[in-house]
């Protein structure tokens, strides 16, 4: 009976977190209006149109802030069985709090795009360390309107807020004692699916609210307090290099001495006046799995036959160790970083050039194809930053189609390509990267490497993509545009597997291999020491195109290059040159591993390289 008596008092208590999550979803909402109309009347926003659209798209990264800021107050709602109105009391003061953060965020995030075009993050809390630049930066800004503004919003969201707080407490009666935290520590847990953005693999990030190609839309989709506490975890306010071991001008003078003016380059394509290009990055694919890079032999039998009809690169090395590393290595040829990633930051990557932008400028189509969710670790926001027209990923595919924990395999994507290839508008630029030879490396189709063990599954899945990858190839040379379609192959990163070598260096060896119609040179290899951030550097170069924006891009086939190849992984990172090799600890302050006869100065020369890297991904 008491249950009983209990249960409509304790249903009632869920009103408290949906309301509350739903009023703040409305404020989020309105506070984007307000974000439009001050960019509309600075000149930033040019149509109401798109307003209805991120409202939409950012829906979810509202939902999600809402529920972040209900997280407490639902846990908190389990001990109010018995006494509410310490409840009823904290939650006013806890309103008023959010409140004043949320306006000011809101009302410094006008001003900041107006000035920098994104979105506000930490970093302008640097200037709080130099209070003189911060005066002038902001002795520009309309201080009274901005003021005014910050004045109405803590003001009506709090008593908006408040309002709604008196309203669903006012009407709280006795419940369960233990009933009532059982419920509320499980409705809690479930807050983390619409803070996560759903139950799909990726958590909820900038990606997930981009769908245009217009930098503004993107930008006015995001939720500006979602955005700002994101970068403040992630640490992008932070301005300090950790990896400074000399004075710039000497590590200045040691990263020139890598980068001697070119003489020329060796032309090993026909230079054909706009030929498509076709990239396949190809997930985990490790040269030691690569028969003809002196890998095991089986793994990649159609890799390797199609190596004896176009041009293979034997000395190259992944920048680093994970996807979205390796996708901005190869189309932006801008190094890894060894305790971040420059795609999860936006702000970062538009300053970047890349591949698809520069081929854009050129009257190049530009597409993407993925059967997972490009939203996965921010690689969405940066696919539409850089110019791809299209993107064709897991939301293209039907249900059926996408039998993979991460979307649609391999077979199914190549298929999808190969009929929208004879239908693409030319001169393309066509990137697919591949899934199946990621964990937990299921394939769709009988084993052909038996094995249970986590290497033999590893083994089987890249067999499996290089069987797609074959009979993909063996397809498209019956069509039109392969005689004028260039294919480079490469990977994103190479892999601890298979344990055929100890040294690190073999865990970030990689393949790629040039072929179609346009390869003049076939059957040759090219063992020149590079990096994965040089295919940008060389494609343009053998296009004839300007790659002066790819400063870390160190073409493969200039004359007089120096070779060496740089990769970092978790607070650490490799130096190759012809010579040997180097492993460096940047916490331990040591090296780890070597071989050849490195001197003194190449691992100097290493440092410099690191540090020179990271200092312009800061100034980014």
């Amino acid at each position: 009976m008491f249950i009983r008596n209990c249960l409509p008092s304790l249903l009632y208590r869920l009103n408290v977190p949906f309301f509350l999550i739903l009023a703040w979803v409305v404020v989020f909402q309105l506070l984007r209006c307000i974000f439009f109309g001050y960019q509309y009347f600075s000149g930033n926003a040019d149509t109401p149109t798109v307003l209805l659209q991120s409202a939409w798209h950012g829906l979810s990264m509202d939902l999600s802030m809402a529920s972040y800021l209900m997280l407490l107050p639902t846990l908190l709602l389990s001990f109010t069985a018995r006494k509410w109105l310490w409840y009823l009391r904290g939650m006013l003061y806890y309103s008023y709090f959010i409140s004043l953060i949320v306006s000011l965020i809101v009302t410094a995030d006008l001003e900041v795009f107006k000035a920098w075009h994104f979105r506000l993050d930490t970093t302008p809390l640097y200037f709080l360390e130099h209070p003189n630049e911060a005066f002038a930066s902001a002795s520009s800004s309309p201080l009274l309107l901005l003021l005014f503004i910050l004045l109405i919003l803590i003001t009506l969201i709090s008593l908006f807020q408040a309002k709604i707080i008196k309203h669903l407490l006012v009407s709280f009666e006795p419940s369960s004692p233990w009933l009532t935290p059982l419920l509320f520590l499980f409705i809690t847990a479930t807050l983390i699916i619409p803070i996560r953005g759903g139950l799909g693999l990726a958590p909820m990030n900038q990606s997930r609210v981009y769908y245009s190609s217009d930098n503004f839309a993107n930008q006015l989709a995001v939720n500006a307090t979602w955005n700002f506490f994101s970068s403040a975890v992630k640490g992008t306010g932070r301005k300090n290099n950790p990896f400074i071991s000399m004075s710039p001008e000497v590590a200045h003078t040691r990263l020139n001495s890598l980068r001697p003016v070119s003489s020329g380059i060796v032309q090993i394509i026909e230079p054909k006046q706009k030929i498509n290009v076709l990239l396949i990055i190809w997930e985990s694919l490790t040269a030691k799995v690569v028969s003809s890079l002196g890998g095991l032999p089986g793994i990649t039998p159609n890799f390797d036959s199609l190596t004896r009809q176009g041009v293979l690169f034997t000395n190259l090395y992944a920048s680093g160790d994970r996807s979205p590393k390796g996708i901005v290595a190869i189309l932006s040829g801008y190094p890894a970083q060894p305790t971040t990633s420059i795609i999860s930051f936006p702000t970062k990557t538009a300053s970047l050039s890349s591949l698809p932008r520069t081929l854009k400028e050129h009257g190049y189509q530009n597409s993407f194809y993925y059967g997972g969710e490009t939203e996965f670790a921010n690689i969405k926001s940066y696919l539409l930053q850089h110019g791809f027209d299209r993107i064709i990923d897991h939301n293209n595919f039907a249900s059926s189609e996408k039998n993979s924990k991460w979307g649609a395999h391999d077979h199914i994507v190549f298929n999808r390509l190969l009929v929208d290839l004879n239908s693409q508008k030319t001169p393309f630029f066509t990137t697919l990267f591949t899934l199946s030879s990621h964990e937990p490396f299921e394939v769709p189709e009988k084993t052909a490497i038996p094995g249970q063990d986590i290497e033999h599954k590893f083994l089987n899945s890249l067999h499996y993509t290089d069987a797609s990858l074959g009979n993909f190839i063996r397809q498209a040379q019956t069509k039109p545009w392969w005689r004028n379609t260039l294919i480079v192959i490469v990977a994103d990163h190479g892999h601890p597997l298979p344990k055929t070598a100890s040294d690190r260096s073999s865990e970030f060896r990689i393949p790629m291999l040039w072929l179609g119609g346009p390869v003049e040179q076939k059957g040759i290899k090219v063992d020149t020491l590079g990096s994965q951030t040089d295919l940008a550097a060389t494609l343009l170069d053998q296009l004839g195109y300007d790659s002066t924006g790819f400063s870390w891009s160190n073409g493969l086939l200039r004359k007089g290059r120096i070779p060496y190849a740089f990769y970092s992984f978790n607070n650490g990172f490799g130096w190759v040159r012809p010579r040997g090799t180097l492993v460096y600890d940047n916490i331990g302050k040591r090296e780890v591993e070597s071989s050849g006869n490195l001197n003194p100065n190449d691992k100097e020369t290493g440092k410099a390289y690191l540090q020179s890297l990271f200092g312009d991904y800061l100034k980014r």
